[in-house]
């Protein structure tokens, strides 16, 4: 069971227990993300929050003691990552619904709106991360440019060892700060373990920058995933289908897919569609204002106009021709 230390004056650790449900609203709100919160039976309430900060991120786990359905809308400057530590909850994030379980993680990416119900068994242990911190990393460490939205796609961890690795290094953390506070007060380890955390996502968990993590040696997939991965992004045709890719690699099928989906977290198919996703995006941020979106996505091997666009905007939450628009003057 995880615990944390109660207020010390060496660390940023402090707790919080209410039954007042304004008061409730206000604390999570400033330790989050400001939010809307819909209350199945207001009288149940029995908020149980414990705090740590371990700069820049801050490490919250909390439970609610009844139904509540949590509606921050869009967040803005912060990334989290929610655990389930104890029961199932439901959530809904860029117009699909998921589940927060213990054996997985979920991670809400700034500028897409989602909503989450914790019942009275459920309880979280979520951490905030600036989206600061994460293009810092790219840029600094990696040196990947952060020149475009970082987004996580939900569900995606690559195998199931990072949500266990994830809970670990937490646990590792709290454990660290109840028996050596003041060793765990200085600036420069707070720093070192929050760029650990850092790392296990963008190298475990996809999202909008892996393909470009990858090529700078981050990748820890098997070479026949690999090899299917230099081809699809060598290839122009958008229809390849998964039988040619892994006849050309050299493997069965059914090794292909299973390797894609442990080590990248998605269907070689699924692979191919956010690539030419990636790439458009890309491509109408960089565009000229005389350039058409119809010619942009023939650049980058898409053919099937129509069904892109309607992956592009579940996507990305907007049309390919308002990407477009909204780069060019006015």
């Amino acid at each position: 069971m995880l615990t944390l230390a109660r207020d010390d004056p060496h660390t940023a650790t402090r707790d919080f227990q209410s039954n007042d449900p304004g008061e409730i609203i206000d604390y999570v709100g400033k330790t989050l993300a400001p939010h809307r919160m819909d209350m199945g039976d207001p009288s149940r309430m029995s908020a149980k929050l414990s705090c740590i900060g371990v700069a820049p991120t801050q490490i919250v786990d909390i439970q609610y003691g009844t139904d509540v359905w949590i509606d921050p809308g869009e967040l803005d400057a912060h990334f989290l990552v929610h655990a389930s530590i104890e029961g199932t909850s439901e959530v809904w994030a860029g117009g699909s619904e998921g589940s927060i379980r213990p054996d997985n993680l979920h991670i809400s990416s700034p500028g897409a709106p989602i909503r989450i119900h914790m019942t009275p068994a459920c309880r979280h242990l979520t951490v905030r991360i600036a989206r600061s911190a994460f293009e810092e990393y790219l840029t600094r460490v990696m040196n990947i440019p952060a020149n475009r939205p970082l987004v996580f796609y939900p569900g995606r961890e690559c195998g199931r060892e990072l949500p266990v690795v994830w809970r670990n290094l937490l646990n590792h953390l709290i454990d660290q700060t109840t028996h050596g506070p003041m060793l765990m007060s200085n600036n420069r380890t707070q720093r070192q373990y929050s760029m650990l955390m850092i790392e296990l996502l963008l190298s475990n968990y996809c999202n909008s920058y892996s393909d470009q993590i990858a090529l700078y040696g981050n990748d820890i997939s098997p070479w026949h995933v690999r090899r299917a991965r230099d081809i699809i992004h060598a290839s122009f045709d958008d229809s390849i289908s998964v039988t040619d890719l892994a006849n050309q690699v050299g493997v069965s099928v059914r090794s292909l897919q299973n390797g894609f989906r442990q080590f990248l977290g998605l269907t070689p198919v699924e692979y191919v569609r956010r690539h030419r996703l990636e790439k458009l995006h890309s491509a109408l941020m960089d565009a000229s204002p005389e350039a058409s979106v119809t010619e942009l996505m023939l650049e980058c091997g898409i053919v099937n106009f129509g069904r892109y666009a309607q992956y592009y905007r579940h996507q990305y939450g907007s049309r390919p021709s308002e990407t477009l628009r909204s780069r060019r003057p006015c």
